[in-house]
């Protein structure tokens, strides 16, 4: 039978990843990991404190790397999502291609603030929530991400809102009136694609905000609709372009951890299957000089990664030009290193070798599934290579997380800051009140 909001509002009141999903559970808790020593390390972004600056409305949450801001915890969902997002180094998935960790963890860690959650509880509403946008993306896309919405901001006020209901312990009604009032503000186009606006970094805050706030509102006894996701104007027929009767309810098995990606370094996620198969295909070339790279791939894959000349911060952390350049010229591409990167003359020649296309419709049927496009490697002693690429980089697991994590932490808050805090992470009884207040910097030691 089709499933109504209402089914879904129950399944999500009553889900138990860590009990009755392993994998699942698992998955969350990386992103959950991931997430926090992403926001860390964008808390230098120049937006990070424009906004922080701005639109911070002072309160008791302490802000990630941040080592005396306190901020409202609305304010700190919004600042804490975008600081994930800031340089592109944050999680992703194939379902809705988005980015719904960023909104998701920042509204729960501001709910689990409120609600004196502990880290366990926090990584069963994310796992849920995640289940639940993995569920609308499979049912919308790909016709809802080609049309221009982005779902970081569409999907992800929902999640966002689910996983604040859960740690807000809203009822069922509570938590229709929460998901009512989330695809109420759902929002978010791809614009910036084309043009690197900032805007990519504040649809992933404003879903934050919008889904913590949603909660709080529908904790506090205003009352919303119960049609969120079915009803007659409701987020599949108007946002989503398809017919609800089609709504199916989540289940675990279609939460593969495989389905989130994590990023080894700042990038596009459209551009680690691509960057992954050079690297793959360089080392069968035996690392010989090349003279020509050029990659055939789906339209809109295409349009979010190539940028032969980027201009803005932006377009230099989605450019699979400059990827490949860096890779090149390296060797390797640490966490941080496409974040202040200085395009060198090296750089550019290197650039100037690959070319992105968009893959022909008669060459997609060669493509088998998990394959997006194709690669083609020339060398200049004339040998060349063509082969599919697939849509997924390098595995990460645990130990890359970790070393990740460490990585993106350590600069400003020490190896043993890093340490305890990714200590604390891993223990289901902390409580989330003392992993933000252990997520901020020393003071200076010139601080008055």
């Amino acid at each position: 039978m089709p499933t109504t909001t209402s089914d879904v509002v129950t399944w999500l009141c009553e889900a138990a990843p860590r009990l009755e999903a392993a994998d699942t559970f698992a998955s969350a808790h990386l992103s959950l990991v991931d997430f926090v020593g992403c926001s860390i390390s964008g808390s230098d972004h120049p937006a990070a404190r424009v906004v922080t600056d701005i639109c911070g409305i002072s309160g008791e949450v302490p802000a990630l790397g941040h080592s005396t801001t306190r901020l409202h915890p609305a304010s700190a969902a919004y600042v804490h999502a975008l600081q994930a997002h800031a340089f592109e180094l944050d999680d992703g998935d194939w379902e809705t291609w988005g980015h719904l960790g960023a909104p998701t963890i920042a509204a729960g860690l501001s709910a689990g603030w409120r609600s004196n959650a502990t880290v366990g509880e926090l990584t069963d509403a994310v796992a849920t929530a995640l289940i639940l946008g993995m569920s609308l993306g499979r049912r919308v896309n790909p016709g809802h991400y080609q049309q221009g919405f982005c779902t970081t901001g569409t999907i992800g006020a929902l999640t966002a809102a689910a996983a604040a209901a859960r740690l807000l312990r809203l009822d069922e009604a509570a938590t229709a009136h929460a998901l009512d009032f989330a695809v109420a503000q759902a929002a978010g186009v791809r614009q910036f694609a084309v043009d690197g606006s900032a805007s990519c970094l504040i649809i992933p805050a404003n879903a934050a905000r919008v889904g913590y706030e949603a909660a709080v509102l529908a904790g506090a006894g205003l009352a919303g609709g119960l049609e969120a996701f079915d009803g007659q104007l409701g987020f599949l027929r108007v946002l989503g372009g398809v017919s609800a009767s089609d709504l199916r309810l989540p289940a675990y098995a279609e939460h593969r951890p495989s389905q989130i990606y994590y990023k080894p370094h700042s990038c596009c996620g459209n551009a680690l299957g691509p960057l992954h198969g050079f690297v793959e295909g360089w080392q069968r070339l035996d690392h010989a000089p090349l003279r020509r790279i050029a990659f055939e791939l789906p339209r809109e894959v295409a349009r979010n990664v190539n940028h032969p000349s980027p201009d803005s911060e932006l377009e230099r952390h989605l450019s699979l030009q400059l990827a490949v350049a860096m890779y090149l010229a390296r060797g390797a591409i640490a966490a941080r290193d496409l974040i202040e990167v200085s395009i060198t003359d090296e750089l550019e020649q290197a650039m100037a070798m690959v070319h992105v296309t968009v893959v022909a419709a008669e060459d997609v049927q060669e493509l088998r599934a998990g394959e997006m496009g194709f690669l083609i490697r020339s060398a200049a002693d004339g040998r060349e290579i063509r082969c599919p690429v697939g849509e997924v980089g390098p595995a990460m697991g645990e130990t890359e997380i970790d070393e990740k994590f460490r990585s993106l932490v350590g600069s400003s808050m020490g190896e043993h800051g890093a340490t305890r805090l990714r200590a604390m992470l891993g223990d289901w009884s902390s409580p989330v009140r003392d992993v933000l207040l252990t997520g901020r910097p020393p003071l200076p030691t010139s601080w008055p």
